[in-house]
């Protein structure tokens, strides 16, 4: 009988590491909502929800203007979002950004999120020059 115990005993322990941790998904998506790539998008659209251009566009590579700004200079990506009315991105709960999920990838992060009351989608941020940036923007299909 005890010899019974004993090999339930060392499946349980062999057993362990393939278990999941606990985490749930809910769990997940908030630890990925904090990741630093995630939080580059939401500087982003916190700057442009006020209406400060140097700042939101700062946070974006040449691509990164013409797919999320959807301009082609730097400078016009500016005055664009200069030209946005205070709060034009967050919701009547003042929330801006809902982060779904980060994947990260050889070169950068993949950051699935839906900008409140506008568009979903997946937000491709690279570190360059120590920084990471918003590189590119793929909407949500459908």
């Amino acid at each position: 009988m005890s010899w019974r115990w004993a090999v339930c005993a060392v499946i349980a322990v062999v057993g362990l590491p393939a278990c999941d941790s606990g985490s749930s998904e809910a769990e997940k998506e908030r630890e990925g909502a904090k990741a630093p790539a995630a939080e580059t998008v939401r500087a982003f659209y916190k700057a442009a929800d006020d209406a400060a251009g140097e700042q939101a566009c700062a946070l974006l590579t040449a691509g990164g203007i013409q797919t999320v700004a959807r301009v082609q200079t730097r400078s016009a990506c500016v005055r664009t979002i200069d030209g946005f009315a205070h709060g034009s991105f967050s919701n009547e709960d003042g929330e801006l950004l809902e982060v779904e999920g980060v994947e990260e990838h050889g070169d950068g992060f993949d950051v699935e999120a839906v900008v409140k009351g506008r568009t979903a989608g997946v937000y491709s941020v690279v570190k360059r020059n120590g920084r990471l940036l918003i590189d590119g923007f793929e909407p949500e299909e459908g």
